[in-house]
C-alpha cells in the first residue's frame, strides 16, 4: 500500500495536515527568532478551510502572526511533497 493511498481517509489527511502545519510553525519560528516554541503550542485544529493553533502564550501568537505568510507558504509546500491538495486556508492564532 502507498502512502497516497492510505490518505483518501479524511481523518488521515486532517491528521497529517496538522502535523504539517505544527511542523511548519516550529520550523519557521526557529528559523526567523532562533527559539524552539515546541513548550508554547497547544493544539492545532482543522475547520473547513482555517486552521486554528492554539498557544498559551499571547506574544506568541502575535509574532506568528508576522511570520504568518512564510508559514502558510512552507506548509503549502510540505503538503504538495506529498501530494495532498488543501489550498486557499486560512490560519489564525488563538
Amino acid at each position: 500500500m502507498l502512502i497516497w493511498d492510505s490518505l483518501n481517509d479524511n481523518k488521515k489527511r486532517e491528521t497529517v495536515i496538522k502535523s504539517l502545519v505544527w511542523k511548519s510553525v516550529i520550523d519557521v519560528y526557529k528559523n526567523e527568532r532562533g527559539m524552539d516554541i515546541t513548550s508554547y503550542l497547544v493544539s492545532i485544529r482543522i475547520k473547513w478551510k482555517t486552521i486554528f493553533i492554539k498557544t498559551n502564550k499571547p506574544i506568541i501568537n502575535t509574532e506568528l502572526l508576522m511570520f504568518a505568510d512564510k508559514i502558510k507558504e512552507v506548509t503549502e509546500k510540505k503538503l504538495l511533497v506529498i501530494w495532498i491538495r488543501f489550498f486557499e486556508f486560512d490560519i489564525k492564532y488563538i
